[in-house]
């Protein structure tokens, strides 16, 4: 994720003393080789999280973009200063540029960190969906395998330009092999294949993949409820939260009151094909109004608890609840 201290705060520094260097104060050199050693280390922060690209266009790529237009001008500029500033005027003039970029990276990394981004893209394009697009309905399990465009008249995000996430690269489960394991708090464990699960009632739904980082896509999912699975397997007393366990050692959780109020679907398929691999295969948790990050993929086990867990980015700071809209950390 680029929400991490190896990214902003490096990033922030160098933003900051590219807007003090073009006011010209005192320190001019040791603030600009300061300012040169920050760059990259928010750079490499940012090429660690795997998620540098540049299309489509939205919130993230546009920060994505000014960010590494003022890293190229700040670095042309302390370049230009060990060599006694050959450039003369222009110096001066495009040191005032990167101080208008810096400003604006810096406030389009708030914006981002501050979930708005999020919710505006998520108001957005649920505005744009007809009213029969939302909440899951029954259908048959066999997908189509052609990829659809369009679902009750909302239209989807191809595969090809949806964006991705994951820790540790795109996890490649064997189908045959395949078995996801519920325990915890539950009256008798299981430990289903992929066949016997895609026996269970299918329902579809459009929803919208809201990225922390500000940018998301809406999609067709395909699956079976949560609900459904644990009604199956039964709860014991105190049964209140749900932990989702992944196979590249991912872990997130859902109260278990927002997985029946919301009729929350474990997801085998995207707009009528097969999750492919890169996108979750076999199971991607569909977590409505909450960032992606509690859009758990290649799921192979679930844990039902009596006490709120925090998962993998939850306990390295990020929020518990992650709803869109509000502050992600904490």
């Amino acid at each position: 994720m680029v929400f991490t201290v190896w990214h902003y705060l490096p990033s922030a520094v160098s933003a900051l003393l590219i807007i003090f260097l073009a006011v010209r104060l005192r320190f001019h050199k040791s603030l600009a080789v300061v300012m040169f050693l920050s760059a990259p280390l928010g750079l490499a922060g940012y090429l660690s999280s795997n998620s540098l690209r540049f299309y489509p266009l939205d919130f993230h790529v546009l920060h994505s973009y000014m960010g590494l237009a003022t890293l190229a001008l700040s670095g042309m500029l302390f370049l230009d200063g060990l060599q006694a500033k050959k450039m003369g005027k222009f110096h001066c003039r495009l040191g005032y540029a990167a101080a208008v970029l810096a400003i604006l990276s810096l406030l389009t990394g708030l914006f981002l960190l501050s979930g708005w981004a999020a919710q505006n893209q998520e108001t957005n394009i649920q505005q744009t969906w007809p009213e029969e697009a939302f909440g899951p309905r029954a259908e048959t399990g066999r997908l189509p395998e052609v990829e659809a465009d369009e679902y009750q008249g909302a239209k989807l995000t191809p595969l090809s330009q949806q964006g991705n996430n994951a820790i540790a690269g795109t996890q490649h489960i064997d189908k045959a092999k395949y078995r996801l394991e519920i325990t915890g708090l539950v009256e008798k464990n299981l430990n289903l294949s992929y066949e016997e699960l895609l026996a269970l009632p299918a329902y579809s739904e459009v929803a919208y993949m809201p990225c922390v980082e500000g940018w998301g896509f809406p999609a067709k999912w395909t699956g079976f409820l949560v609900t459904d699975l644990l009604n199956r397997s039964g709860l014991k007393p105190g049964a209140s939260y749900v932990l989702f366990y992944s196979a590249d050692g991912y872990s997130t959780g859902m109260p278990l009151t927002y997985l029946q109020d919301n009729k929350t679907i474990l997801a085998y398929g995207i707009n009528d094909v097969t999750l492919p691999d890169e996108r979750g295969f076999p199971l991607q948790l569909v977590a409505k109004s909450r960032y992606g990050y509690k859009w758990a993929k290649w799921i192979t086990k679930i844990e039902v608890t009596d006490k709120e867990v925090r998962g993998y980015w939850e306990s390295r700071g990020y929020s518990n609840s992650a709803r869109v809209g509000e502050y992600p950390f904490g």
